[in-house]
């Protein structure tokens, strides 16, 4: 008695993904993929014929792939058939059916379509040929898109490149952000930084394009270990969205340097934030010292930073009247140190003055927690 031979196809969605559902059919209007399985039962068998019939009026094949390392394989689609053939077929296991084709077409109808095994059909082996038939039923269903989104966001950090270095004091952060569908849900964006959480659209998340901005609100305390994790999703219309989540780990500088290479706009963008900046008692008494010893040459600038970080200078400015109406001429030891700070005159006294403002409050903060650092390890 022989043994019962067969082809079997499997009918499997190409976006197989258990979120887009029914995952259990194909999508009506869409492209699909069907794999030809050949199980030989035990048998050696030397070639096998495959004929599948379809209604051309609902199914359109549009290409088949085959396995080309198996056996010696061909394929053709005609008008209302698709003839498989393979001759010496290789198989990694008697007793186990094997991939020898994959079938891609589309389904125009939602509802059940039939695909017959059926004349001219038959496996052989060394002494006999056996016709095979069969009858395949496909089971399609409407779904809202034919090309769901499967592959989430990409996220790389471009600044700063290094992670192994200390960030500064006045550290900023830029993403390089990329995806492949149908891009990403901007409300989905959030970072989560020192105990701190920022979403998309505030101060501190911006997007340009590809990038993203990421600029802390709140100082970036001095020595310390902190991580980034950024997280976004991409858009679906349907089925649940993907996700991309990435985590960098930082150390704080011990000390805040600002950058050299600082431009007009930068310094600009410095003097219009200045109205935010309220310096404490001590940061002040820096400050007037710094005022009370200066030239009267620089003083009526120097005098609209102090007023701007709330600081009272009235104690050691008696005459604002005096000193405005004056010009005074700097001696020959004083030409060398104008020079040196004539650069500054083309983006405006103010902002050098607001900068130099801005270190010495970090030097400040700097101080207090030096000091608070030295008292544990002496209680330690």
């Amino acid at each position: 008695m022989w043994w019962v031979l067969w082809a079997k196809v499997t009918l499997q969605p190409l976006y197989s993904d258990v979120r887009f559902q029914p995952a259990d059919k194909l999508n009506a209007g869409c492209t699909n993929s069907a794999d030809i399985l050949f199980a030989p039962q035990g048998q050696s068998i030397t070639r096998f014929k495959i004929v599948l019939y379809y209604d051309p009026a609902t199914i359109e094949i549009l290409r088949i792939l085959p396995i080309e390392w198996i056996g010696q394989m061909s394929s053709k689609i005609e008008y209302d058939k698709i003839i498989l053939e393979v001759k010496n077929p290789i198989f990694a296991d008697l007793k186990k059916e094997q991939k020898f084709f994959q079938i891609i077409f589309k389904g125009n109808n939602v509802g059940k379509e039939l695909i017959t095994l059926g004349t001219w059909s038959v496996v052989a082996t060394a002494s006999t040929t056996t016709p095979l038939s069969d009858i395949f039923t496909l089971n399609f269903a409407q779904v809202p898109e034919c090309e769901p989104d499967i592959v989430p966001p990409s996220i790389n950090l471009i600044y700063p490149k290094d992670t192994q270095q200390r960030i500064g004091l006045d550290q900023y952060f830029i993403f390089d952000i990329k995806d492949i569908g149908k891009w990403v849900d901007k409300n989905s964006i959030r970072v989560d930084f020192d105990n701190d959480q920022y979403f998309y659209g505030s101060d501190s998340l911006k997007r340009n394009g590809n990038y993203l901005t990421f600029s802390p609100s709140k100082r970036i305390p001095i020595d310390a270990k902190m991580d980034l994790k950024i997280s976004m999703n991409d858009k679906q219309s349907y089925g649940w969205s993907n996700k991309a989540q990435t985590t960098y780990s930082f150390t704080s500088a011990t000390w805040m340097v600002l950058e050299k290479n600082i431009g007009p706009l930068m310094y600009r963008q410095i003097a219009l934030q200045a109205q935010k900046i309220v310096a404490s008692a001590a940061e002040c008494a820096v400050l007037a010292n710094f005022y009370k010893t200066s030239d009267a040459f620089y003083q009526k600038d120097f005098r609209s930073i102090i007023q701007k970080v709330w600081c009272d200078i009235s104690s050691v400015d008696t005459s604002m009247t005096a000193h405005e109406q004056t010009t005074t001429i700097p001696s020959d030891g004083k030409q060398q140190q104008l020079r040196n700070l004539s650069v500054f005159a083309t983006v405006g006294w103010i902002l050098f003055f607001i900068s130099f403002t801005l270190k010495m409050h970090y030097f400040l903060a700097y101080k207090r927690h030096k000091n608070i650092i030295d008292k544990r390890k002496m209680n330690s």
